[in-house]
């Protein structure tokens, strides 16, 4: 299988390029991976059952960057919902449920009751309680802390934290060349480049006998990544899970002015590129294959 470059020139033992291959992507399946809980996912089927379908070398991007960014929010719990919560607890673990339970609420009784012996606390709990009432009669939305800050100038200690929310796909990597074909088969070169892109990005309708009749579209084919340095991949940069060409651009005039040679190719385009990562980074993906490489992912 030819690779497919811009420029058309050999790369050296020393030069650095983006190498894409395209790849038929591989559904994960709704199949547990290993002897744990976890789904199989998108890199590893990809990965596992590799099918590759064109190669594009393409010169080292200007901008290279990454960002990786885990999804923290703040989160508040009064200590006497936590009592009752670890009271809870305590009741499903407990082989007396019934004497559990009844000390769990003792014990959170006991907490507030502690809390309200002097004034402010006195005044604190009837704006509460109070309040309560009322949402019950006009079934409102009361901010009961509202009403015990006004009461007394106090609030309740909502014990705020921030805690882990939950894993995100990272950000699209952003692409952006100058095509300034030179020749008749850099021209021929380029086309062909921005017509695989095109193509490969965009889902198939696919054979009436392989889609149900047409009930069916298939997803479009993905990408594999990787900064190269000579034949070995990059020793420093960082490292991509499989991706998505979830955005493209071409700007058929991109000298401002429109511009063609004797052959009608445009004598200066420039190509945009937004890829993103089908499956999430995990830490453990640092210890293993690609991840162990420069910066990791």
């Amino acid at each position: 299988m030819a690779q497919l470059r811009y420029p058309l020139k050999n790369i050296g033992i020393n030069d650095d390029y983006l190498k894409i291959e395209i790849v038929e992507y591989i559904p994960p399946g709704l199949s547990q991976s290993g002897s744990g809980f976890a789904l199989g996912t998108t890199d590893q089927a990809i990965r596992n059952n590799k099918k590759l379908l064109e190669t594009i070398i393409l010169p080292i991007p200007q901008n290279i960057s990454d960002s990786n960014s885990t999804s923290w929010g703040e989160n508040s719990l009064d200590a006497v919902s936590g009592g009752l919560m670890s009271g809870a607890q305590e009741v499903i673990k407990s082989g007396t449920p019934l004497q559990t339970g009844l000390n769990a609420v003792k014990g959170a009784l006991d907490k507030i009751g502690g809390a309200v012996t002097d004034a402010t606390g006195q005044n604190a709990a009837s704006a509460t309680f109070a309040g309560l009432a009322v949402q019950q009669l006009i079934s409102g939305e009361l901010n009961i802390n509202q009403l015990v800050s006004r009461a007394t100038g106090a609030v309740v200690n909502q014990n705020v934290e921030l805690l882990f929310g939950g894993t995100t796909i990272r950000t699209p990597f952003q692409f952006s060349y100058d095509l300034i074909p030179r020749s008749k088969p850099e021209s021929d070169m380029v086309k062909k480049i921005i017509r695989l892109f095109k193509q490969n990005m965009t889902a198939s309708k696919g054979s009436a006998e392989s889609t149900g009749g047409g009930f069916f579209i298939k997803s479009p084919n993905v990408f594999l990544l990787s900064y190269m340095s000579g034949g070995k991949e990059h020793p420093f940069l960082h490292r991509f899970k499989p991706c998505a060409l979830v955005n493209m651009g071409v700007n058929y005039t991109a000298s401002g002015t429109y511009a063609t040679y004797s052959d009608a190719t445009p004598v200066h385009l420039q190509l945009s590129l937004a890829f993103q990562e089908l499956s999430i980074v995990y830490a453990e993906d640092y210890n293993q294959g690609e991840g162990e490489l420069g910066v990791g992912y």
